[in-house]
């Protein structure tokens, strides 16, 4: 059996979405934990719609933020296995099958498929998708000490709860990451891409996710959340730091646009990993002319950028 944990905030329209791709699920045998982290629109109404449907659980807690919102969903998982939907995404029919069957077989611990990244909501695959951005890279264990690209939804794995991995409660941003580099390095977990698309991972502006939300200050979250990340999983890799020292004036730049109040482009993470893998996997150095195309910076620091040790 799959648990799904589901946490959620006063979001019971995108709550809603998220249950009723679930309920089109091929693979059947999973439970759902929906964990309302102190939601001031309760979300009981959404889950007592499906409870005719879906097998489903509703934990209701004081508001401490997602992270200890899966960690709850995951003390509570009678699964063999565990997957995490955030509330504003979706997974596409074959998602739990897909992802069930490589675990039964033995030959992994945690697998994830590809996910698109839209600025609307979608429920189904669109005819043409070269307009939207994707998540779908194989598994790479020191490209993930570089750039996070494994998306949370994505992902399934087998049950942790009898090991010290959770999602990090100090952090509100890249917690995933996190996470995925402590199954990884911490519990030997053997990941694998499932070379397919699973998931749909909504960046919609009007929702406030994590990724609308922290553009708005500098430091961004996620210029503070990459600094712990390469401080917590320090490596001596000579390209593993020469890419990392490439995100961090990344992080620079896109802080200086926003203390200038300039309009962060549209996925620009998923551009920035999207050009710099290809070179990664060849094994060459990190190229820091494409900053200039991807964020021209109109305001340069007057110190250089340092590689992260």
């Amino acid at each position: 059996m799959i648990s799904v944990i589901i946490p959620t905030f006063n979001r019971p329209g995108a709550l809603h979405r998220a249950l009723r791709s679930l309920m089109r699920q091929e693979f059947t045998d999973f439970e759902v934990i929906v964990v309302d982290d102190g939601a001031t629109v309760p979300a009981r109404p959404v889950t007592d719609n499906w409870r005719a449907a879906l097998p489903i659980r509703l934990i209701e807690t004081d508001h401490h933020g997602v992270s200890a919102a899966r960690n709850t969903g995951l003390a509570a998982a009678n699964g063999e296995y565990v997957t995490f939907l955030d509330d504003d995404d979706l997974v596409f029919p074959r998602h739990l099958r897909a992802a069930h069957t490589v675990l039964d077989r033995g030959t992994a611990d945690a697998v994830y498929g590809g996910a698109l990244v839209s600025s609307r909501w979608i429920e189904t695959t669109p005819r043409n998708t070269r307009w939207l951005p994707r998540k779908n890279y194989e598994f790479d264990s020191r490209f993930l000490l570089t750039a996070n690209y494994i998306h949370t939804g994505s992902l399934v794995c087998r049950n942790f709860t009898d090991t010290a991995a959770r999602f990090s409660e100090s952090m509100t941003h890249c917690e995933d990451w996190d996470l995925s580099l402590s199954l990884h390095r911490r519990l030997g977990y053997r990941f694998a891409y499932l070379g397919e698309t699973t998931s749909v991972y909504h960046q919609v502006p009007q929702c406030r996710g994590a990724v609308s939300a922290a553009y708005v200050s500098s430091p961004t979250p996620f210029t503070l959340a990459r600094r712990h990340v390469f401080g917590t999983w320090a490596s001596a890799d000579p390209q593993v730091l020469d890419y990392r020292a490439w995100f961090t004036e990344f992080d620079a730049r896109l802080d200086r646009l926003i203390e200038h109040r300039r309009q962060v482009p549209a996925h620009i993470y998923e551009s920035a990993v999207r050009t710099l893998h290809p070179s990664f996997a060849k094994g060459e150095p990190a190229d820091h002319t494409v900053l200039d195309s991807l964020l021209p910076d109109h305001h340069p620091s007057r110190r250089q950028p340092t590689k992260v040790r």
